[in-house]
């Protein structure tokens, strides 16, 4: 069988770099502590049962700390959150060392922090893990929603390598 060809991984890049994403930064802990990741391959997969899908950088501490615990905290980001998005978009600190000084608290469903000022925060139970090239897609179950008290927000979205703010209508 013959190999197809693929795009040019630049060319992709640059294509993928055209798509508005909105933005969240998935946490989870373990014994070592607090982890965090941000993230913008976030999809609703379905409302029954409430299923997400995201998508991890392999082998990093978060996606490793999810694959042994099997939960996980959606924060979705809001405008004004873009320092947490730059945060947790870079490499930090095993443990707790990078969420000292970011306002969360723990989530009163043992997954992970809940970041103070997010727009949803859902609690998640990891169901199926695929390994596709060099990331692992989770699908779970959100198990919890923090419902939103104080009505929408405007969200932070992803596009052409920026954050930025995205209306609410």
């Amino acid at each position: 069988m013959t190999r197809s060809r693929t795009a040019d991984p630049g060319a992709f890049r640059d294509a993928m770099r055209q798509w508005a994403t909105g933005v969240a930064v998935v946490t989870t802990r373990d014994a070592g502590g607090p982890r965090g990741t941000t993230v913008n391959s976030l999809v609703s997969v379905s409302l029954d049962p409430p299923t997400l899908l995201i998508s991890l950088k392999r082998a990093g501490r978060t996606e490793e700390v999810i694959r042994r615990t099997g939960v996980f905290t959606v924060n979705v980001l809001t405008a004004g959150q873009r320092a947490l998005a730059e945060r947790f978009a870079r490499s930090l600190p095993p443990g707790g060392g990078g969420f000292a000084g970011v306002a969360h608290r723990p989530s009163p469903h043992g997954a992970g922090p809940e970041l103070v000022g997010s727009a949803a925060v859902l609690t998640c139970r990891a169901t199926r893990e695929v390994e596709v090239a060099d990331h692992t897609l989770v699908v779970a179950e959100v198990t919890a929603v923090r419902p939103l008290s104080d009505g929408p927000r405007e969200p932070l979205v992803y596009v052409h390598r920026h954050y930025r703010s995205g209306a609410v209508g």
